[in-house]
């Protein structure tokens, strides 16, 4: 149980920090679940583009 117990506290300072950091602790709940999910799809995206384009990006660096 001890590991269990670490898991989530480990978890849970990465949470807080996370909301410190971008400042969402003065925020309410419904203004933190709109950055949240506005950040999760700029990064979703982000990472769909890379995915999609790197390929073709090599394709013309290489002969």
């Amino acid at each position: 149980m001890k590991s269990n117990e670490g898991i989530q506290g480990y978890i849970s300072t990465k949470i807080y920090q996370y909301e410190l950091q971008t400042a969402l602790y003065m925020l309410e709940p419904w203004e933190k679940a709109l950055f949240n999910t506005i950040m999760l799809s700029i990064v979703c995206l982000s990472v769909m583009t890379l995915y999609q384009y790197t390929p073709v990006v090599l394709n013309r660096l290489m002969p």
